[in-house]
């Protein structure tokens, strides 16, 4: 047996920045093929499956087109500190001369949402590398891609329905928005197109009265079938062409008082055995969500979005570790949204 002796793997400076760490050295034998050569051509590989990974994508993952999500963070946080403040002021008639004018407060409060770190990895064997190097091979990116792939489904659930063990809520169940019972029966063949319309345009009504017209919701969602439903139901016998989605849109209060069309969205997640997995207790209903969506009314942190680590040797396989960090969703204005749970 040949003398076993130190190989330092030489990593270009640039990989060496991507994977954020300084080359690793390596014993092997002399005269056997070395990881040297294996281990820098998976780095090499690495450097362009992020990329990649980052480039699929999955219709399902869309909690970032209902929640403003921030990552301007540090990384090392911990929680998401905000201050909020409401102030007492009132003007009156007063004398010229008067000097018992009408003093302003200000009561402030300060919030602390927690933030989560979380993880996950992937690992390929020596052998993989070994062929994959010697046959100028690239590695199958299916491993990477399902670490991704995991950590959205995690980071999905969490910007839904949050994580009660860690005192995170969800865009879903938040505790602080009103939450309100509709009886109507959208798919009872008796009822009308106009009576849904009524049913939802009302709800969003009780939003914008309730928070003294400050908040015009311009956000409504569905569960898919109820989506569904108002898609291909026609609003009435006059309008056979029309579906009762299409007259939503354009008859409510949002739209009466901007002139823009109302946002309808679907979310499986809404259902009631969907609300029932999450540990959402209401009576087995479906749920509806109208809101103001705007960067100001809610948020969601992601200080570290999911990015894999240096690979890393454990006997006889390459571990490639991923972290990231998120938090729940947070209402600043809990007026601005509402919650309706319908049969």
């Amino acid at each position: 047996m040949t003398q076993l002796k130190k190989i330092v793997v030489a990593i270009d400076a640039a990989i060496a920045h991507q994977i954020g760490r300084d080359a690793y050295q390596v014993t092997f034998n002399d005269g056997l093929p070395t990881l040297d050569d294996g281990l820098a051509f998976y780095i090499s590989q690495l450097a362009n499956l992020e990329a990649r990974i980052y480039e699929a994508k999955y219709a399902a993952i869309n909690y970032d087109e209902l929640i403003p999500v921030d990552t301007s963070l540090p990384e090392w946080v911990d929680q998401w500190d905000y201050i909020s403040y409401d102030g007492v002021t009132i003007g009156k008639f007063i004398g010229a001369s008067a000097d018992d004018l009408p003093d302003v407060t200000i009561n402030a409060n300060k919030s602390v949402v927690p933030i989560g770190y979380a993880g996950n990895k992937y690992s390929y064997s020596l052998d993989e590398l070994r062929k994959s190097q010697q046959m100028r091979i690239p590695l199958d990116t299916t491993k990477a891609k399902l670490a991704f792939r995991g950590a959205q489904e995690h980071t999905q659930r969490v910007a839904y329905f949050g994580d009660a063990a860690r005192n995170m809520t969800g865009l879903f169940n938040n505790p602080n928005l009103a939450l309100s019972n509709s009886t109507l029966n959208w798919f009872d063949p008796a009822t009308t197109g106009m009576q849904i319309v009524e049913d939802v345009d009302g709800f969003l009504s009780d939003i914008w009265t309730n928070s003294a017209t400050v908040h015009v919701p311009n956000v409504i969602v569905l569960n898919s079938a109820r989506w569904r439903r108002i898609n291909s139901m026609p609003m009435s016998k006059e309008l056979p062409n029309t579906t009762v989605l299409q007259y939503l849109k354009e008859n409510n209060v949002y739209t009466g008082l901007t002139g823009k069309p109302l946002r309808v969205e679907q979310r499986l997640q809404l259902s009631a055995a969907q609300l029932a997995a999450a540990g959402v207790s209401n009576g087995n209903k479906d749920r509806i969500l109208a809101y103001e969506l705007n960067d100001e009314n809610l948020g969601m942190q992601v200080p570290i979005p999911w990015r894999s680590l240096a690979p890393q040797m454990w006997n006889l396989k390459v571990n490639v570790p991923c972290e990231y960090k998120i938090s729940g969703v947070e209402w600043r204005y809990p007026f601005s949204g509402a919650y309706r749970d319908q049969f």
